[in-house]
């Protein structure tokens, strides 16, 4: 049987005590170490407070959520950097990954149709890596070529289409880049922009497929073998397993909360549900071309997106999970907290 680092604590345990004390969710006892092959894996609880007393998550510090401002004039540039970096993705779990910009997921773009996108792309990393942008029309043999260690590239691409866009690295084996942390949003504004959002988030949805380092109590790098059988140890919203659990996100009674989510994969559907609410309107890939009305669960397959809109009627905790109850219980779930 399959045996994930993060303990399988079940969904309903979450609704019913989250209310009540959301630092003990499903608290027992952690499993005991595994083997597999010849590296010892510890799983993690998903219980925190068993790693050390009084021990919480730290609130997130870049803010990865928010969905940044637009800025000005109609040639927007980005500097990516290519970045091996040391991250944590769940309690205790310190991931060796490959970034865009030294975090995982990288940053979140924001444009508006009918600007360039002008990126240059330098490589301090050890080894080639390249940027796909699932929103470009561009030959991908030019505008995704691999970039090696200290170089650069520039390129341009104008965004003709409004939605929720995956950008990941698209060097072989994209599988391994992906599952290493080298993906991000990017979120293009349709003409006349989304409406008025009392608060806009963005959920990037993705797995982590670790193994230990040998010799390391903390530090894991990326299993191949383990990202081609699909059974991902850890499940993220944002590249780290139960943040918004801790530190929920504040939202307004009566007011409309907007939610770009972006499924980074590499393997994995995100069935994205906010537990107590009904989607008022979903736009498909997010744009506004496809909306649907009165939804319960988004469907994001990897390397899809969508723009969900909801309003809560009352004060209270909303649990944000994907509806992949395996993958919820591995880390991709969260809180929102509702106030007047």
């Amino acid at each position: 049987m399959h045996t994930g680092f993060v303990r399988r604590s079940g969904l309903l345990r979450l609704l019913v005590l989250s209310t009540l004390l959301l630092t003990t969710v499903g608290c027992s006892a952690p499993k005991s170490e595994t083997t597999r092959g010849d590296l010892q894996v510890p799983p993690v609880s998903a219980d925190v407070s068993t790693i050390a007393p009084g021990y919480r998550l730290p609130a997130p510090a870049t803010q990865p959520d928010q969905l940044p401002p637009l800025r000005d004039g109609n040639k927007v540039h980005f500097d990516l950097v290519l970045l091996d970096r040391t991250v944590q993705i769940a309690p205790g779990i310190r991931y060796r990954a490959w970034t865009f910009n030294g975090s995982v997921p990288g940053p979140v773009l924001h444009v508006k149709v009918g600007d360039t996108v002008d990126i240059s792309l330098t490589n301090k990393a050890l080894m080639g890596h390249s940027i796909d942008f699932h929103a470009a029309l561009a030959p991908p043999d030019v505008a995704y070529q691999t970039v090696q260690p200290g170089k650069t590239f520039h390129f341009s691409w104008v965004a003709q289409y409004p939605g929720a866009f995956l950008y990941h690295c698209g060097t072989a084996p994209v599988l391994a880049h992906i599952s290493n942390g080298m993906y991000g949003a990017i979120i293009i504004d349709p003409p006349g922009g989304w409406g008025d959002a009392a608060r806009q988030f963005v959920f990037v949805q993705s797995e982590f497929y670790p193994s230990r380092y040998p010799g390391s109590a903390t530090d894991y790098y990326g299993d191949l073998q383990k990202m081609k059988s699909g059974m991902a140890d850890v499940v993220t919203f944002n590249g780290m397993a139960f943040q918004y659990r801790t530190n929920p996100l504040p939202i307004k009674v009566g007011e409309k909360v907007r939610a770009f989510v972006v499924d980074a994969g590499p393997s994995h559907f995100s069935a994205f549900h906010v537990v107590g609410t009904v989607f008022s309107r979903v736009f498909t890939e997010g744009n506004p071309h496809n909306e649907l009305v009165g939804i319960q669960t988004l469907n994001v397959p990897p390397g899809g997106g969508a723009v969900a809109e909801f309003t809560v009627q009352q004060e209270g905790i909303y649990p944000i999970v994907t509806h992949s109850f395996g993958d919820a219980d591995n880390g991709a779930m969260g809180l929102f907290r509702a106030t007047r």
